[in-house]
């Protein structure tokens, strides 16, 4: 009798079914490791490489050596005045830019559709919140990165700010132009904290958007989600001295680092410099040509920049990541049976919202894997993926009664989210993906939120904070 090993087992099914990897990671199932010899040869020799710190090693919490040496490179690809590999994700990045900016008391910026992590950040260092007001596109059904009104109207109605954290690119691959933002910010005195996890490519060809690696003070970036780097790899790039962040990146860190990680971290970058700029220029005339073809199908619209900012104010405000495709349907149809349609396809997508899915595509995708996409949607039924009415985004921040941090160790009781009207959330409540809260700890449950949570469970999807149609509300 075979022992069962379910796990392992179901990741080797998963791999046998050979689907069309349009996700993370980054390395696209290995295949990015295989541009030039000594990728290959690290894919060969994958599993005799898993090793420790050994001579001649060197190690990531004290490099002195060839870590040092690879750090100091990834620097300057970046140019950044610091970079170090993180091994636990951007999360561990998060917490240590947030732990090292900032002291307990502080008040700090905080964009609405920022990760998990930093919602873990602000309740561990014990700071204050003053939120900045999403954006939402109502025509698409899209979060937005805040604009510039909206980033200093926070500025002006905070008590005291010492810092902002702001999300670059947000998760469907959005960007606006921040750099001016930045730097007046800085000048100001604000510390700038920005995660771009989904950015790591950005800025080197110019078709992407800019990269801002040079202007934050912490700009976090995880290689694994757009370079060929293994799930977990991630780089954080420093530009301020501060004697209190190599302490958080180890307390935040394992004292026992995958070289695998490292050395994947060390080939991402290897890429970018050897390949990068004419690599995603081949992708990104793939994509805008097969964009062409698939639009002219008339059942989805992949989404361009013309056409999202011809609803805003300003033309050419925001930009869109060219090596994504942002998959709109017409109102009436569900994102969320897309994304099964196109699982049943052996296409997997990155994430579905209530009106489309986000494909992330890459320099290893072929012509046949953009060829199957567009059979996928040739092939489409849309009688098949009618939704149910689209539950609406949360436009305005709910009221805030307690800071994240005075929540934490509050009494609270489990309630059906259908009574929960009025009450104050123990929780952050997360439709994931995108992963974005539409309530945060401390802030006053709406009957709209209410609206949003029922629309994802009846669409079985995950939310994080709901249990069994219930929520933890704050008692007393």
């Amino acid at each position: 009798m075979v022992e069962k090993l379910p796990l392992l087992q179901e990741l080797l099914k998963y791999h046998d079914e050979k689907n069309l990897l349009l996700s993370m990671p980054g390395n696209k199932g290995g295949s990015g490791f295989l541009r030039d010899e000594i990728g290959k040869e690290f894919v060969e020799r994958l599993g005799n490489l898993d090793i420790t710190e050994v001579e001649p090693l060197d190690n990531l919490h004290y490099p002195e050596g060839i870590i040092k040496e690879a750090q100091e490179l990834l620097a300057k690809t970046y140019t950044a005045q610091k970079a170090y590999f993180l091994v636990n994700g951007s999360s561990s990045g998060n917490m240590a830019a947030i732990f090292s900016a900032f002291e307990e008391g502080d008040e700090v910026l905080v964009e609405r559709n920022c990760h998990k992590s930093i919602y873990n950040g602000l309740i561990m260092r014990k700071l204050k919140v003053k939120y900045i007001e999403p954006v939402i596109d109502e025509e698409y059904g899209l979060f937005l990165p805040p604009d510039k009104e909206n980033i200093y109207k926070a500025l002006s109605e905070g008590l005291n700010p010492k810092g902002i954290i702001l999300t670059y690119p947000n998760y469907f691959g959005i960007t606006y132009d921040i750099g001016d933002i930045i730097i007046d910010l800085k000048a100001k005195g604000i510390k700038v904290i920005v995660d771009c996890a989904h950015g790591a490519h950005f800025g080197i060809n110019t078709r992407l958007p800019k990269s801002i690696a040079s202007l934050g003070d912490y700009v976090i970036l995880s290689a694994h989600k757009t370079l060929p780097a293994l799930t977990q790899g991630a780089y954080l790039l420093v530009n301020e001295e501060n004697n209190l962040l190599e302490f958080y990146l180890r307390a935040f860190m394992t004292t026992s680092p995958s070289y695998l990680i490292m050395a994947s971290l060390d080939y991402a970058r290897h890429y970018l410099d050897n390949y990068g700029e004419r690599d995603y220029e081949i992708l990104i005339d793939k994509t805008e040509s097969w964009k062409e073809k698939i639009n002219k199908l008339n059942k989805v619209h992949l989404l361009d920049e013309h056409a999202l900012n011809k609803s805003h104010t300003e033309e050419g405000m925001y930009s869109i990541d060219l090596s994504r495709y942002i998959m709109i349907l017409p109102k009436g149809y569900s994102g969320h049976k897309l994304l099964d349609y196109l699982r049943k396809e052996k296409i997997q997508a990155e994430m579905s919202f209530a009106r489309g899915v986000v494909l992330i595509l890459s320099p290893f995708n072929t012509d046949e894997d953009f060829n199957i996409i567009y059979n996928a949607i040739v092939k489409l039924e849309m009688k098949d993926i009618v939704g149910e009415t689209e539950a609406k985004y949360v436009s305005e921040i709910p009221i805030k009664k307690l800071e994240p941090y005075e929540v934490f160790e509050k009494t609270s009781e489990w309630y059906d989210i259908k009574k929960c009207e009025g009450r104050i959330a123990k929780d952050s409540i997360i439709p994931y993906p995108p992963g974005i809260p539409v309530v945060c700890p401390g802030e006053v449950i709406s009957k709209e939120i209410i609206d949003i949570v029922i629309d994802y469970s009846r669409n079985k999807k995950t939310i994080i904070g709901v249990k069994d149609n219930k929520i933890r509300v704050v008692i007393n």
